[in-house]
């Protein structure tokens, strides 16, 4: 049991070899390389724009720091200014702005302490202490000998208060000097690093355009090409041609792509005969079916009458038998002549015709007949001409009005009416007085073999579709409102069919 079960395991059908996944690579590989190097790309730029933003953070310290370095400055030159000017004048006014001024050398440099690197805090610290400085000397010494009146002491505090007051000064510059060449700095930097990320970008967008114009050329050839191969052979197969191959086409799916259509096109063909074959064999057997039943009927009446017929049959009984049998062969050579008129396609001779005048003809022939003999028509009827096969299209307009005289009443009269549509075109509707036409038969009413009466063919609705079909137009059949139905026929006036017509 065993041996059987591996067996039957290794009788089992494997698929179709899984194609080889080229094209699949290759676009893999493609898109993670250029999102690699844009990944990239953006990586360096936003370190570079955070470097420069860091470098735009420092720069906007910078310049409150420089700010604030010169106002210190001008405080401190400006607190030895005063001083001057109080010993100069004594003027106690001097005294308010002085303590003004000192307060602002104080607060300047307590405003500038941490806005300047940690290195050079010490020049705000070494200015802040001489200016203090010189405030002591001021007002400790150079004050008291002023009002003293001792001049050489006033002289000599004079020159130590300009000593400090010098230095604090040289310090103050050199700070201000300092954070303004910090400053540049940071400016040289963010401009280099701006123009370094403008290059790196411009560079990595270079890089992702050619890039993608190499992938897009080698996908090019590797995919449309073929892809453009395959769809001339799709168009090919939907216009019928089964007869050509795609053959080998590109590579990996796109090759199974090609084979597969090849092995499609030759299933197809092979389906296309079959069906072919099974609507003909179809075909006739329909038509065998329809006729065998068309004709049996008089047949069937034929040849009962031929056994009822004995020698010794009256004359009279003899002549009226004599006449059904006549009629029972007629109807059987008229099915035969509806037959090969359903049949055989219609061979057109188109002229400009009267159309007004084809119907009045047609009504005059109709009332000729055995049907219309006693059967009113109403004609309204526009002139009008039309490129047509008149004794084609006078055949649909008889039968129409013979199967319209089948449904009406005798007394009522069917109702014809012509209107030009167009340049070269014209409709015609022929109305019954019948009780109109059944939801379950509007559909089979021009099948060849269907019909609702005694004594019919089944044919002639299907003629008058073949002949009109032939003429480019439409026939077609709807129920009137009141009672009775109506039969349209449309025959089309472009120049275009008309010339083709015409040929």
């Amino acid at each position: 049991m065993k041996k059987s079960s591996d067996t039957s395991s290794q009788a089992q059908p494997t698929g179709p070899p899984r194609p080889k996944r080229v094209i699949a690579r290759r676009l893999a590989v493609s898109f993670a390389l250029v999102s690699v190097v844009a990944v990239a790309m953006c990586g360096m730029l936003i370190a570079l724009i955070g470097e420069v933003a860091g470098l735009v953070a420092e720069m906007q310290t910078g310049e409150t720091a420089i700010r604030e370095s010169l106002v210190f400055a001008t405080s401190v030159r400006e607190q030895y200014i005063h001083q001057a000017h109080w010993i100069i004048e004594q003027d106690p006014h001097h005294l308010e702005h002085y303590e003004e001024w000192l307060e602002q050398v104080q607060g300047g440099g307590r405003a500038l302490e941490p806005l300047v690197p940690e290195n050079e805090r010490w020049r705000v610290a070494k200015v802040l202490e001489e200016s203090q400085s010189l405030d002591d000397v001021f007002k400790s010494l150079l004050i008291p000998a002023m009002t003293r009146g001792d001049q050489a002491s006033v002289v000599k505090h004079h020159k130590e208060a300009d000593e400090l007051s010098q230095q604090a000064k040289k310090q103050a510059d050199l700070l201000a000097r300092s954070v303004e060449e910090r400053m540049a700095m940071h400016h040289a930097s963010a401009t280099q690093m701006t123009r370094a990320g403008l290059l790196t970008g411009a560079t990595c967008v270079l890089l992702v355009l050619s890039l993608s114009v190499v992938f897009t050329l080698r996908l090019r050839l590797a995919v449309l090409k073929p892809l453009e191969v395959l769809a001339s052979a799709a168009g090919r197969f939907g216009s019928g041609d089964f007869d050509s191959r795609v053959g080998p086409v590109g590579e990996g799916e796109l090759r199974a792509v090609s084979t597969a259509f090849d092995r499609m096109a030759e299933e197809l063909e092979a389906r296309e005969h079959r069906l072919i074959e099974s609507e003909r064999m179809a075909a006739i057997g329909q038509l065998a079916a329809g006729v065998a039943h068309e004709v049996n009927n008089p047949i069937q009446v034929i040849r009962g009458y031929l056994k009822t017929m004995t020698p010794d049959t009256p004359p009279s009984v003899l002549e009226e038998e004599l006449r059904i049998l006549d009629e029972e062969a007629a109807a059987c050579q008229r099915i035969a002549e509806d037959l090969v008129a359903f049949a055989r396609a219609p061979e057109l001779h188109r002229s400009h015709v009267e159309m007004k005048q084809l119907l009045c003809e047609s009504v005059r022939r109709f009332g000729e007949t055995p049907d219309g003999s006693n059967q009113p028509v109403h004609l309204t009827a526009e002139p009008g001409e039309a490129l047509v096969d008149a004794g084609r299209l006078r055949q649909v307009i008889l039968n129409l009005l013979v199967n319209a005289a089948h449904f009406s009443e005798p007394d009522q009269p069917i109702e014809i009416t012509g209107r030009r549509v167009g340049e070269h075109g014209y409709h015609i509707a022929i109305s019954d007085t019948g009780p109109g036409i059944g939801v379950e038969d509007r559909a089979k009413i021009f099948e060849p073999f269907f019909t609702k009466r005694s004594g019919g063919s089944g044919l002639g609705l299907a003629v008058c579709m073949s002949i009109v079909r032939a003429h480019g137009g439409t026939v077609s059949a709807v129920n009137n409102p009141d009672r009775g139905a109506t039969f349209h026929v449309r025959i089309p006036g472009s120049s275009a069919e008309s010339k083709e017509g015409a040929k």
